[in-house]
């Protein structure tokens, strides 16, 4: 097998996929032969969008360790903010859906001011001199992640177990996307890269195959 890049070629016996499932359904990634199984199961489990700020607090002292409350309950406009993780002295904030692509599409600022406005109408206007950004991720604008965290457009759950079939005992995928049950989730996505890992070393052994059905 030959995987081609614009650093040079690389030659191997087996590789294990683990792209996020919008660039393999854009053809970002080409496989020679065509796969449009691959494409047409990674089209069908696209990516969502949730964003995760990290914010330091003054005074953390004053709330419960691992302590967690919504910005706001009568809206789906919110934010989910988590306390004191493992009892550090920050806030790691959380934004998801239509709400996350409208902020990033202003930049990282954007959520820190959406969450100082949230927390200060919860605790007062003096709250907003505790807080200060540490940093965040945009995974939506990340070329090689184009969102977080799959889900399965309606009727084609079916689609995850045929992502993550092997391909002639020589392709292997891993990925949360290819979890059955653990979607959504890094563990998710762990232990289906145990697996394909498993399944390509099981191909490699001479009595081994992990052909696709």
């Amino acid at each position: 097998m030959r995987i081609e890049t614009a650093d040079g070629t690389i030659n191997a016996n087996a590789a294990i996929v683990t792209l996020p499932t919008n660039l393999i359904a854009e053809g970002v990634i080409r496989f020679t032969p065509n796969l449009p199984g691959k494409i047409e199961a990674a089209g069908c489990l696209p990516l969502g969008l949730n964003e995760k700020m990290f914010m330091s607090l003054d005074g953390a002292e004053e709330f419960e360790a691992d302590s967690r409350l919504f910005g706001r309950t009568d809206r789906t406009a919110i934010g989910a903010y988590h306390f004191r993780p493992f009892g550090r002295p920050q806030i790691e904030a959380y934004f998801g859906g239509a709400l996350a692509r409208d902020l990033e599409a202003k930049g990282a600022a954007a959520f820190f001011d959406f969450a100082v406005a949230e927390l200060t109408n919860l605790f007062g206007g003096d709250f907003a001199r505790r807080v200060k950004p540490i940093g965040m991720h945009l995974w939506g604008g990340d070329p090689y992640a184009r969102g977080a965290y799959s889900h399965a457009l309606v009727g084609t759950a079916d689609s995850r177990s045929a992502l993550a079939a092997p391909v002639d005992g020589r392709l292997f995928f891993a990925g949360e996307a290819c979890s059955a049950n653990d979607y959504s989730t890094a563990h998710g996505a762990f232990l289906t890269g145990i697996a394909a890992a498993e399944q390509a070393i099981a191909a490699a052994s001479p009595s081994g195959s992990a052909a696709a059905p």
